[in-house]
């Protein structure tokens, strides 16, 4: 998800990730476009693949609100 701030173009990336104990990990990175490394990287982790899917659904709406426009990154590999 991309926008742009008093001329600057801000990015929000959101991964839903599986890990080694049956849990699922939010990761939220965000940052400036200009800049190699991000501002921000918060881990969550939850019980399910559920909480997990409502969560960033929340996230996606909250940023929607705020004029992020939402744009998917084409998956190499």
């Amino acid at each position: 998800m991309i926008r742009s701030v008093k001329g600057r173009v801000r990015y929000y990336t959101l991964e839903l990730i599986p890990n080694l104990f049956g849990e699922w990990m939010v990761v939220r990175t965000y940052g400036s476009i200009k800049k190699i490394k991000p501002t921000g990287v918060i881990r969550e982790i939850y019980d399910s693949a559920e909480a997990a899917a409502e969560s960033i659904q929340s996230l996606i709406n909250a940023k929607l609100k705020k004029g992020y426009t939402n744009r998917c990154a084409p998956i190499n590999g």
